[in-house]
């Protein structure tokens, strides 16, 4: 601990390269569109110890207290990327209720968030709270985290919030130590076209499906015949299958918790591989079979017509689905789950969550984790939030998207949000998909750089081509799997190391 106050030691760091490995884990968002593809942009008081929790966590939320905060004049900083007018309405309601605390907010453009967030460090700006970008070995090898697990363990909000971060001991990276918490939560869409199963006469599928129900579905919406293609993938079936078919699995590629087994990675990526080799999946970007298809080589898949089911994150909702330009085309897409595998029990499915921590040199842990607490996760700062969506604009005169989901577990945040999106009155009948889908997204499991030490190492150093190999070579991954298992645990071993020395 005593070497994660060394924050001088990262002037020494910033001579290194900073680097993001470029793998499936996720922190994009994807903008897509009339001519994009699948890629992203990451759109990106009263004292807890006095707020009723609600839902499970109520009985724990009694028998846990937080110590008091400060009554001195002080000033706290928050570093994050996340849109600066919602950023700063809620720096000025925190501050309404703590009057005594000044927030400084800086708001970092996501593109080189990381080395901009060093560059305050080296010049002695080192922020209070802050948000993380990508792998948490970033934050784990420069120091950049204090130690929150007296005040996560003891508030009674952190069990009120999304049931897998607590049980799934998300942000301790091995430890006995609360290091970090999400603080965005985007959940994991099999996005279905409602218009293409009109098209083909095809009944919408049951919303309480499975993961053979969708793989059933994807091949018989696919109709060569009719240029008719079963499904597009941003996000893709080797991510998202370890955690789909066992309960056990807590992280990507089958992490448990301690280690990885890739056995379920496997068969997942076969399975991947027969989906796209069998042409269910819709023709590559840019290739020749894309303009034979859509008349456009660089058209996105999803903005054809011609795809059943795209694979994608929550984002591409508001970002994309609801605008008016994709319903005049007949582009009516609704949200279903991720599916589960038959035989499992839990509703655990893959999500985007950002996570941020407090300090390891701030002077206010206390003050900076009730900031980071309020500005992202707790109830009172999302009934904030959702005041701002539906009062405030952007400078251009948009209003605020709301394009992140809530961690807490407040019911009366969750029926809220629930009015932002369409419902039973809507046009276009996406009412009950809306239901069921935000009834059943609240067990996400974090992509596997932001929760496992060394997982970025492993996708860069040994994970490279392997995924080539089965999808265009005709490798079974199985065959693969006990190597890929070794060198992924040697590399989780390898970046424990460094955090237990600290």
């Amino acid at each position: 601990m005593q070497n994660m106050k060394k924050v001088l030691s990262l002037l020494l760091v910033l001579t290194m390269v900073i680097s993001m490995a470029a793998c499936s884990s996720g922190n994009k968002n994807t903008t897509g569109g009339k001519n994009g593809v699948e890629v992203s942009t990451n759109n990106g008081g009263n004292d807890a110890e006095t707020t009723p929790a609600e839902g499970d966590g109520e009985t724990a939320a009694a028998e846990k207290s937080l110590p008091p905060m400060t009554a001195d004049e002080i000033t706290l900083t928050y570093v994050s990327w996340e849109n600066e007018v919602l950023t700063k309405h809620l720096a000025e309601q925190f501050m309404k209720k703590y009057p005594n605390i000044k927030v400084e907010v800086v708001t970092l453009a996501l593109d080189g968030y990381n080395d901009s967030l060093l560059n305050l460090v080296a010049t002695g700006q080192m922020p209070d709270a802050f948000w993380i970008l990508g792998e948490c070995d970033f934050a784990i090898n420069n120091q950049l985290l204090g130690d929150m697990t007296e005040y996560w363990e003891n508030d009674p909000e952190a069990d009120n919030v999304l049931t897998t971060i607590n049980d799934g001991k998300f942000g301790y990276y091995g430890t006995d130590k609360k290091w970090a918490t999400p603080v965005k939560f985007f959940p994991e869409v099999v996005f279905a076209n409602k218009t293409v199963f009109d098209k083909l006469n095809v009944e919408m599928p049951s919303t309480d499906w499975t993961w053979e129900d969708m793989v059933e579905s994807i091949k018989k919406m696919t109709v060569p015949e009719q240029g008719m293609y079963g499904f597009n993938q941003y996000r893709t079936m080797v991510t998202w299958y370890p955690v789909a078919s066992d309960d056990n699995v807590w992280g990507e590629f089958g992490w448990d918790g301690t280690k990885f087994d890739m056995t379920n990675w496997a068969d997942g990526l076969n399975m991947q591989a027969e989906l796209i080799n069998g042409k269910y999946h819709a023709p590559a970007f840019d290739s020749d079979e894309a303009e034979a298809a859509f008349g456009d080589r660089t058209m996105w898949a999803a903005y054809s017509g011609k795809v059943a089911y795209q694979f994608d994150a929550w984002w591409t909702f508001n970002n994309l689905f609801a605008t008016q330009e994709y319903l005049d085309l007949g582009l009516v897409y609704v949200p279903y789950n991720v599916p589960r595998a038959k035989g499992t029990t839990s509703s655990h499915s893959m999500g985007t969550l950002d996570f941020g921590g407090i300090s390891s040199a701030t002077e206010h842990p206390r003050e900076a984790y009730e900031l980071l607490k309020f500005m992202n996760w707790n109830e009172e700062g999302w009934m904030a939030k959702l005041d701002a969506y539906s009062t405030l604009t952007n400078a251009d005169g948009t209003k605020l998207s709301m394009d992140a989901l809530p961690i807490t577990l407040s019911t009366a945040v969750w029926d809220k949000v629930r009015t932002f999106f369409p419902g039973a009155d809507d046009a276009y009948g996406r009412g009950p998909y809306f239901d069921a889908f935000l009834a059943n997204c609240k067990e996400p499991i974090p992509y596997g750089g932001t929760i496992i030490p060394g997982f970025g190492t492993f996708i860069a150093e040994g994970y490279a081509g392997a995924e080539n190999e089965v999808l265009n070579n005709g490798v079974n991954a199985h065959d693969l799997a006990p190597d890929l298992t070794e060198k992924a645990n040697a590399a989780n071993a390898a970046a424990m190391e460094v955090l237990k020395a600290q």
